[in-house]
């Protein structure tokens, strides 16, 4: 299915893609700005302010806010990255106009109470909290801590908690007026919509003066610097398992190589019948959970490995990936492993386009990175047109041992 895009006079970006066979939407309002973009002195400001737009605006009380579109049965919510914050809405599709009108109040007119910024601090420390009290999350803040050393992508997006207390309504509205800025804003919807009827909502509810002075301050780029192979354990921070994560420094979204990383990535777990499922929990049984993953970033990207296992298997556990990733390098994917791999990946990318909230973020993200929106057919091409000597090929310049970071969260002994 093709999509729409308009930009609005005052810089918003519109783009749309209509379904004729469901009638809700999924609308988005996404901001070109995440937790990369704060600074020592805000740290954690990105998704604290997440989380006080909805809690009150100039016409609205946080209850209204919470009941306005739930009246109508659809649903609000929000989240942030490391490289850009979303609001969103799924909303049945005679309820379009409501959705922007509610969206749009909550960015342009929150008014940041005192008493509910001082609440909401104690809100976001019990959510930094419960991520610290599982292991199996605290394992991924840690290894972006340490893979992206002394960068702002290595920090957690929700910060700590001395940067939590700190927080207070003049760093709200200035890192809004820095980052909110109608040319980083972008508007995406996917479902039974006309696309001009968007354009008309977003014309009338995001106005080109009605928002707080802006400064529009651009994003800087600095490069994460690679550092040398390391293992960092952290005693006291797990449970009865230790958890491991080992990978490195790779790509950004926009390298030629990311679908053959992604197709790679599928190799080793994607499904039951994965290399790592069948060689380290199925034949050894040393391991629950255990998969490869993959993230990327205007200007960079990682790859890594995740497992939990017993401590006295965590050694084994941990030389076992390393044989798996070391067998891509020394033996190319057999012609029959790939066929399989590739129709996993094209379903999982087909079944995705049947939710409208999922297809509106894959129009965002795309567009986010690569200015433009690729069809699925076009992805598809490129999965097809992988073979094993490039999965070998890219295993053979990235898996060198030197540049493999691994944390690991076990109990103290």
């Amino acid at each position: 299915m093709s999509y729409q895009k308009t930009t609005l006079k005052n810089g918003i970006t519109i783009l749309s893609e209509k379904i004729d066979y469901v009638r809700s939407i999924a609308v988005g309002v996404w901001i070109n700005a995440g937790s990369r973009n704060e600074n020592p002195d805000n740290r954690g400001v990105a998704h604290f302010l997440e989380h006080m737009l909805f809690k009150g605006t100039e016409k609205r009380n946080k209850y209204e806010i919470a009941h306005y579109l739930e009246s109508l049965g659809g649903i609000i919510n929000a989240f942030t990255s490391k490289e850009f914050t979303c609001y969103y809405t799924r909303i049945l599709s005679e309820h379009l106009k409501q959705s922007i009108d509610l969206l749009s109040d909550i960015i342009q007119n929150s008014i940041f109470s005192d008493i509910e910024i001082e609440k909401e601090k104690n809100v976001v420390i019990d959510e930094i909290n419960e991520i610290e009290d599982n292991p199996g999350e605290l394992i991924f803040e840690r290894f972006y801590e340490n893979l992206f050393h002394n960068h702002p992508l290595g920090r957690p997006i929700l910060g700590h908690k001395d940067n939590i207390k700190k927080i207070n309504k003049n760093i709200c509205i200035d890192f809004i007026s820095k980052n909110y800025h109608p040319k980083k804003i972008i508007i995406t919807a996917s479902g039974f919509l006309e696309h001009e009827e968007l354009v008309k909502y977003a014309n009338q509810y995001f106005p080109s003066d009605k928002s707080r002075p802006l400064k529009n301050e651009k994003r800087i780029f600095s490069p994460a610097s690679e550092i040398k192979q390391r293992e960092n354990i952290y005693y006291d921070a797990a449970n009865n398992q230790t958890h491991i994560c080992t990978g490195i420094i790779t790509f950004p979204y926009t390298n030629k190589n990311r679908l053959t990383l992604l197709v790679l990535d599928s190799i080793l777990s994607i499904g039951m019948s994965s290399r790592l499922f069948q060689n380290i929990r199925e034949k050894y049984g040393i391991a629950y959970d255990i998969h490869s993953f993959t993230d990327f970033f205007q200007d960079t990207g990682c790859f890594g490995v995740y497992a939990a296992t017993n401590p006295e298997n965590s050694k084994k556990c941990l030389k076992l990936i390393q044989s798996e990733l070391l067998r891509l390098i020394e033996k190319p994917v057999t012609k029959s492993e790939l066929k399989t791999i590739k129709a996993q990946l094209k379903s999982s990318l087909v079944m995705g386009l049947e939710n409208t909230t999922a297809r509106m973020n894959r129009l965002a993200r795309q567009y986010i990175y690569t200015n433009k929106v690729e069809s699925i057919d076009e992805i598809i091409e490129k999965i097809e047109s992988v073979e094993p000597i490039h999965i070998q090929s890219l295993a053979k310049e990235l898996f060198k041992p030197e540049r493999f970071i691994t944390t690991i969260l076990q109990a103290k002994k």
